[in-house]
């Protein structure tokens, strides 16, 4: 500033609060002991005020701030981990918090306003969110090293007649999509182990207790190094969803998110894809 609108800045300040500012002293301005005490209380304000600009910066440019997700067991583990990876790398000092949960539970998250966004296969459509399809995949079966439908091009209902099925009754339409797949072959429906997770089937597979029809999703995740998989036909079509409330825009961060989402889940489904034409899951390199 320029000496003569310092000078003003002075007499404007000494106008309003009714009492001198400087002294002078030897041709110098000396502040008062009024001066004085005023700068002590109010340099905390100052450094509060630049600590809120500084923070505002940091928001605008996704610094700081914090996210809440949700999402099923499934997509926990098979694509939640890559996302999240993806995202920290550009944000580490973004707080995150993603709830794993059943479907009908995450869906009532993010109506509540508990989470701000959410990741489902197949959800059950409710008026007050929104549902954003990323990818359309499909189901596979799978089985243990040994299993007789190692030998099959692709497996059907009636391949599936004499062998343990092991069952993920989530609360998706998928299980119903499944169920319905057996009655139009006419074959008989029956579970001889029901779980509530796809990723739980998996694992109940690979520990040897049955076969299970399981999405391409879940195999995708690397975690299950000693199944065979085989597609399933009819083929059943599904898709994974980015969910949030139909009365509230979408925080940017929560924006940033669903970017690194829509990319990861089509590099998820590649790698479902390969690993089905291979016929085998390995451990991811």
């Amino acid at each position: 500033m320029s000496q003569p609108a310092v000078s003003h800045a002075v007499q404007r300040a000494e106008s309003q609060l009714g009492f001198r500012l400087f002294d002078r002293v030897n041709n110098r301005l000396v502040p008062t002991e009024e001066a004085r005490i005023l700068f002590a209380d109010s340099e905390p304000l100052f450094a509060m005020h630049q600590a809120i600009k500084q923070k505002a910066v940091d928001l605008r440019d996704g610094r700081a701030g914090r996210v809440r997700l949700v999402a099923t067991s499934e997509l926990s583990e098979s694509l939640m981990p890559n996302i999240l990876s993806r995202f920290t790398a550009e944000h580490p000092d973004v707080k995150i918090a993603l709830d794993t949960v059943r479907l009908d539970t995450a869906l009532e998250a993010i109506e509540l306003n508990v989470a701000d966004m959410g990741l489902a296969i197949e959800p059950h459509p409710r008026p007050a969110l929104v549902y954003q399809p990323l990818l359309k995949f499909g189901m596979v079966c799978v089985c243990p090293v040994g299993s007789a439908l190692q030998k099959l091009p692709f497996v059907t209902p009636k391949d599936l007649s004499n062998e343990r099925l092991i069952f993920a009754r989530t609360t998706s339409r998928m299980s119903t999509l499944v169920e319905e797949a057996f009655h139009r072959a006419k074959t008989r429906f029956a579970p001889a182990i029901e779980v509530r997770f796809l990723n739980v089937a998996a694992s109940l597979v690979e520990a040897g207790l049955g076969v299970a029809i399981v999405d391409e999703l879940t195999i995708s995740s690397g975690h299950y190094s000693k199944l065979i998989v085989r597609p399933f036909k009819p083929q059943i079509a599904i898709t994974v969803s980015a969910i949030y409330a139909k009365d509230k825009t979408l925080s940017r961060l929560a924006r940033i998110v669903l970017d690194h989402a829509r990319a990861e889940i089509q590099a998820a489904g590649q790698r479902a894809k390969h690993r089905t034409e291979k016929g085998s899951v390995s451990a991811r390199s």
